[in-house]
């Protein structure tokens, strides 16, 4: 077996291929990032190889491209790699070689790479969180440059039509003025950006009926389902609760030293944080709702728990929810939601 390393970047890349039996470097070179290119020269290669590369915005082009041409292809997690991201001496040649030697070790750490169309829903997800983002940095731009003027911001009313007349007609002078409007023209490019971005992943997802089913769920509406779908992909890869909640960033970290813990379980900053907003947003939805969700977030509060926690639950019990109506193609059922009894735990 033959182990494939490529250090890619955007126009060349560097390939070293090592035997995985004694490590020695078979073939050495610089190739172009092309995928068809990438094919022919890990086509050539003889024999069986495994390909691994580090996660980077081209991981999903190179997956595909070499795909039926190695017997396993791995991006991995450059976060992991301290051999090649703290060593003091480094080039392109070394940090493939590097990436061989860390595969022969077995300590990659492999990242799921979905295939199409969840490839693509995932990057419409995230220009969709962009957007809203743009937005609101434009609106509290606005909000700063009024209040710069002494002009009073109170609501959103400054946003409407009938708001912006009254807020151009305070402008102090023309270049003021000029400034406010080219604000507003902003806001409403982008609004329209994001209508039409929601009009792409409607089409996007009319393929997919599980985002249907997801929006059964008290507090998911078609943002936070659309998210889950794009990260979840396949939920059966996920072999226990644990893993589906610390990849939704939902986990719980804990320090151990002579095989007792250190201090108080934290929360988990890992995970996927687009799928972490999402859920967190349903769950605060759920909570102000009238289910079983929103019981069991009550409950949790009775009992002691502080808000955030209760929150954390409710969103990890929503993913778990999700994980469950994916793979049983069932809609959601109110009455099968565990709420916990509401008594204060006695101290």
């Amino acid at each position: 077996m033959k182990i494939v390393s490529i250090d890619v970047h955007s126009e060349w890349s560097q390939l070293t291929a090592l035997s995985e039996e004694t490590g020695e470097v078979l073939l050495e070179m610089k190739v172009r990032t092309d995928p068809a290119e990438l094919h022919r020269v890990v086509g050539g290669l003889p024999g069986p190889k495994k390909v691994l590369f580090e996660e980077g915005p081209m991981s999903g082009l190179i997956r595909d491209a070499l795909e039926g041409v190695a017997d396993e292809v791995v991006s991995c997690d450059p976060t992991k790699n301290a051999l090649i991201a703290r060593s003091e001496h480094s080039t392109d040649e070394l940090d493939a070689r590097r990436l061989g030697l860390l595969c022969r070790a077995g300590v990659i750490h492999p990242v799921y790479v979905p295939a199409e169309p969840y490839r693509t829903l995932r990057s419409l997800v995230r220009y969709d969180h962009h957007l809203a983002r743009s937005i609101t940095r434009v609106m509290n731009t606005l909000k700063a440059a009024l209040r710069r003027q002494g002009i009073p911001v109170r609501g959103k009313g400054i946003y409407r039509q009938a708001g912006r007349k009254s807020v151009l007609a305070n402008a102090p002078n023309f270049a003021v003025r000029w400034q406010w409007e080219s604000l507003y023209r902003h806001l409403d490019w982008l609004r329209r950006e994001r209508v039409g971005a929601h009009r792409v992943l409607v089409r996007q997802c009319r393929g997919m009926p599980v985002t249907q089913r997801l929006r059964t769920i008290p507090g998911v509406g078609p943002i936070a389902a659309r998210t889950i779908v794009a990260w979840l992909v396949e939920p059966g890869r996920f072999k226990s609760r644990k893993a589906l909640s610390s990849y939704g960033g939902l986990g719980l970290g804990q320090g151990f030293t002579n095989w007792t813990a250190t201090g108080r379980a934290r929360a988990s900053r890992r995970g996927q944080r687009e799928l972490k907003r999402a859920l967190f947003l349903a769950a605060h939805a759920a909570s102000r709702g009238d289910s079983a969700l929103g019981r069991r977030y009550q409950a949790r509060l009775h009992c002691g728990w502080e808000h955030r926690k209760a929150i954390r639950d409710i969103a990890r019990t929503i993913l778990f929810i999700a994980k469950a109506l994916w793979i049983t193609g069932k809609e959601y059922d109110d009455t099968k939601v565990n709420v916990p009894r509401s008594e204060p735990v006695a101290r």
